[in-house]
């Protein structure tokens, strides 16, 4: 890697103030937020600070960086908000391409309902800009003040529910191969085609196949009106069952959480397990009927009503005290994880029940607190939160119990948080022989292996 004339180059190119290569801001970009990462800064090891920083601010400029990155052999590693929980975004001492400034919306179309930005926005930017104007994109994750476009596309993430997925928004995006050739990958404006659809080589790739730039999303008007729904049933199985008739009963999209009774009792003070139902539409008769077919549903799986405002605590606890929670939790000498996996119906109980019970029975870890999302036809997300001991040991046992406990099961253990360095054998383990094709894909356009080398595919 000839890393001193690569990055003279890269300042002829797009100049000297656009690349860093040392001082205070090479430590802002020394990890994502991979819990690891942070654990070992908090047991005082020292991370090491990425080689130097690139910022581009244009398309153009992404292009003459990647393709001075196969002349003098640098590996890039893409950086949005560096949300990443799983180190997909970590430098792991390659050259970090900062997206920030790639940041412009540029067309929205309210007839066509369609939005096209660089993939260096802020989704919460975005947000802001169509809430504005009476739109949205209907996607609100937890890392919502971080993320941004092109990262969630990378790393296939997903917003509070199963229809804010990012492939149910994106319509067609933009990427600069790893060859420096610029490609636009999906339908687009013909809404849908019959030829083979790209999008997913790249949903979810990490980064490992090129550095997305643009994309059109799409998105629709605000809803106006909602109805808040809570209820408590006497056992995990009958709020199962219900989940699974609500999806068949009612149109999406499904703003719906179940807590199992220890994450009930953590995250809104409730004893029981608790439901948790938003319905919202623009027509108010639509949301009325809506929200009388759920209670129904409930009544008929004998649940119990509970106080609506219930929601609302849970949306302060998910969206706004997260961070005070982890600074309490790591000043009591603790530490904290999220596991998010996904399975059909039939298999969803017993993968809670086995996950909950098996990380419990490690030594250190003490508590596991469960929620299901995303509801599907087929089935839900399972989504856990994990305290433990402020150990690096006792973090990777409970990594590959939860391996074990999903493959026995036949779960993923990758429903929306990405692969990055922390589940890439896991990941190449679900895949089976996938894994392969995409290998060959990535020595097909990375020969070189120049793009966020050892993320996903290595």
């Amino acid at each position: 890697m000839d890393l001193s004339n690569f990055l003279r180059e890269i300042e002829e190119l797009i100049g000297r103030n656009n690349v860093i290569r040392e001082g205070h801001e090479l430590s802002v970009f020394r990890r994502d937020w991979w819990s690891l990462l942070m654990l070992r800064e908090t047991l005082g090891h020292g991370l090491n600070l990425p080689p130097a920083i690139v910022r581009p601010v244009d398309v153009k400029d992404v292009i003459g960086v990647v393709k001075l990155a196969n002349k003098y052999g640098v590996c890039l590693v893409p950086y949005g908000g560096g949300s990443s929980v799983v180190g997909g975004a970590y430098h792991d001492d390659c050259v970090v391409i900062d997206m920030g400034r790639l940041n412009r919306i540029l067309e929205f179309s309210g007839e066509d309902l369609t939005i096209t930005v660089e993939a260096g926005a802020k989704v919460v930017d975005v947000e802001r800009w169509l809430n504005e104007r009476g739109y949205t994109l209907d996607y609100h994750p937890q890392s919502f003040q971080l993320l941004t476009i092109g990262g969630a596309i990378a790393h296939g993430g997903t917003g509070s529910h199963s229809m804010s997925n990012i492939d149910e928004l994106v319509l067609a995006f933009d990427v600069v191969l790893p060859s420096g050739e610029l490609i636009t990958i999906g339908p687009g404006r013909f809404v849908r085609v019959s030829w083979p659809d790209l999008r997913g080589l790249f949903m979810g790739s990490d980064g490992a196949l090129g550095i997305i730039v643009r994309a059109m999303l799409r998105v629709r008007p605000l809803a106006n009106y909602y109805v808040d729904l809570a209820y408590v049933f006497k056992d995990l199985e009958d709020a199962v069952r219900f989940a699974r008739d609500l999806v068949i009963n009612v149109p999406g999209p499904h703003r719906v959480v179940i807590h199992d009774r220890d994450s009930s009792r953590l995250m809104v003070g409730e004893d029981g397990v608790i439901a948790l139902i938003r319905a919202r539409w623009h027509n108010e008769d639509l949301v009325n009927t809506v929200s009388g077919v759920v209670n129904n549903l409930a009544i008929n799986h004998s649940a119990a009503s509970a106080e609506p405002g219930l929601i609302r605590r849970w949306r302060d606890a998910f969206a706004r005290s997260y961070e005070s929670q982890l600074i309490m939790l790591t000043q009591s000498g603790l530490w904290v994880d999220t596991i998010d996996m996904a399975t059909t119906w039939s298999r969803l109980v017993r993968l809670h029940d086995e996950l909950v019970s098996r990380l419990k029975s490690i030594d250190g870890v003490y508590q596991v607190l469960s929620r299901i999302t995303h509801l599907y036809l087929n089935g839900a997300s399972l989504y856990s939160v994990v305290v433990f001991r402020q150990d690096e040991d006792v973090y990777w046992r409970v990594w590959r119990e939860a391996f074990n406990v999903a493959s026995g099961v036949g779960a993923t253990i990758s429903h929306h948080h990405g692969t990055g360095l922390l589940k890439r054998e896991f990941v190449k383990a679900e895949m089976g022989s996938q894994w392969n094709l995409l290998r060959s894909i990535k020595e097909l356009l990375d020969r070189d292996n120049t793009m966020n080398r050892g993320k996903l595919i290595w």
